[in-house]
């Protein structure tokens, strides 16, 4: 019995979802939405939860880095798998957030923000230069999808989180930090006005199966939004840095471009996601669930967040209830795929034993 329990912890180590550090960053968000809208007891709780989601999660990815790296290559080399990596830096990032908004920790967030730019550094060299190596390359129908955006995700959540710490610093090293930011910043719109085209083009002119449209596309919007809290922060931090003054003006069209472009693609995935679960089951029971339902909740959350800190960056206060609506409607979402992760493994538990 117990050969066989280690066996199969060892097995599901090594078939984790590369994504899953996704359940991480969607419950970090919701607590920092929450926090931001006054709900400080819930924040705090989530807080918590996270923590533990966040440290299993390391804990079974460096195991499996451990137990199996070729196959961690592997997948890093797949068009499908490989994105997935980039969670863990968002996710290590967003935890960072929490510290600092929540419990002003400096500390442990400069840690989480240089275990989050070496990984940030080894995933996306690794992953790029492994693809344009790479023999036998699918076609765009096969190679492209939502998960690609978390390699913007994860280069704006760094940004995020070095703004944050930045305010922190002397002047010289906050404007360094700030400079690093706004690099970043701008290399993430790049990325996903690059991959955003070819996702545009794959769902316009490729056939498209129920199936194949999952949560992860939700990521279409979920790298608008935070996009525009890393260009919100920037622009509040603007007096700070001569360079941020001088092209405040872009930096506030190209903040309102993202929120804008992220609030388009709401009805649409609502559309199709509708067109979706008339066909799949849903999260919420045993058969509908998947990890990659977190990349639905995370851009929720991340919304609520984003639009909130649009408006404190350029006085936009009617979209306010904008953000407090989605900070209930990312908390719902979270407790149903919740459910369904819970209902999942009790399910796969009883099957085993």
């Amino acid at each position: 019995m117990g050969q066989s329990v280690i066996l199969n912890i060892r097995n599901g180590i090594r078939e984790m979802f590369t994504g899953y550090f996704a359940l991480a960053m969607a419950t970090g968000i919701i607590s920092i939405a929450t926090y931001l809208h006054g709900m400080h007891t819930i924040a705090v709780v989530l807080f918590w939860i996270n923590l533990v989601f966040f440290l299993v999660l390391l804990s079974f990815f460096l195991l499996r880095l451990i137990l199996d790296p070729l196959r961690v290559k592997e997948d890093m080399a797949n068009y499908q798998k490989g994105p997935g990596f980039f969670t863990l830096v968002a996710a290590a990032c967003v935890l960072g957030n929490q510290l600092i908004l929540l419990f002003q920790h400096q500390v442990w967030a400069e840690v989480l923000l240089v275990f989050a730019t070496v990984a940030w550094a080894i995933i996306i060299y690794t992953f790029f230069t492994l693809l344009t190596t790479g023999k036998n390359k699918p076609n765009l129908h096969d190679g492209i999808s939502g998960t690609w955006l978390i390699t913007i995700v994860s280069t704006q959540a760094i940004a995020i989180l070095t703004t944050l710490i930045a305010s922190t610093k002397p002047a010289a090293a906050q404007q360094f930090m700030l400079f690093a930011s706004l690099a970043l910043f701008l290399i993430g719109c790049m990325l996903y006005i690059l991959i955003m085209c070819l996702i545009f083009y794959r769902l316009s002119f490729f056939e498209l199966t129920p199936m194949e449209f999952g949560a992860p596309y939700w990521i279409n919007m979920g790298a608008t939004a935070i996009t525009t809290v890393a260009g919100a922060l920037l622009i509040e931090h603007a007096s700070k840095l001569t360079i941020l003054t001088e092209i405040l003006p872009f930096l506030k069209g190209f903040t309102l471009f993202f929120w804008s472009w992220g609030a388009w693609w709401i009805p649409l995935l609502i559309i199709l996601g509708t067109w979706r679960h008339l066909r799949v089951p849903l999260p919420t029971t045993p058969e509908g669930y998947h990890p990659s339902y977190w990349g639905m909740v995370f851009p929720l959350g991340m919304f609520s967040v984003c639009t909130f800190r649009l408006v404190e960056a350029i006085h936009v206060d009617f979209l306010m209830s904008l953000s407090s609506i989605f900070v209930y409607v990312a908390l719902v979402a979270w407790a149903a795929v919740i459910v369904g992760m819970v209902r999942s493994m009790v399910k796969n538990l009883s099957a085993k034993y």
